[in-house]
């Protein structure tokens, strides 16, 4: 059997530490481990941020929904957003070889949930960024 949760936000920075809270709330019960809820707070953070940071090209507020599963296995978090075409599967890994000062901005928060994720699918559909990330549930240990 599979639990669900859903909740639609505007799109600015401050919805970020409630919503961390709801996910927190949502993931109690299934006492896993301290490896796995990190990979899905950071990875709700970094996929939210960059949303609100990048997604809009004006100043009004936007939806954003987020939803989340979790069956015996696997938990699924799904974001979907009105912003800008953007496909993260396409962003080049960020060379962590170069010097700090000679890297380009952005991409390492994506390669972070690239490494911590066990599947990741994106579409566009009716003008909207729909971005699914799944977790097996007991991916660490503590």
């Amino acid at each position: 059997m599979s639990r669900k949760m859903a909740i639609v936000l505007e799109n600015k920075l401050e919805e970020l530490s409630v919503l961390t809270q709801m996910l927190q709330v949502f993931l109690r019960p299934y006492q896993m481990p301290s490896a796995t809820l990190y990979a899905l707070e950071l990875t709700l953070e970094e996929i939210l941020v960059n949303i609100v940071s990048y997604a809009y090209d004006d100043d009004t507020p936007h939806e954003v929904e987020f939803k989340v599963e979790v069956d015996e296995n696997m938990i699924a978090m799904k974001f979907i957003d009105d912003g800008i075409p953007f496909n993260p599967l396409t962003v080049q890994k960020a060379d962590t070889q170069q010097p700090l000062m000679e890297r380009g901005v952005g991409g390492l928060g994506i390669n972070v949930v690239r490494k911590m994720r066990d599947m990741m699918e994106y579409q566009r559909k009716n003008d909207k960024n729909i971005l699914r990330i799944w977790f097996q549930r007991q991916q660490g240990s503590e």
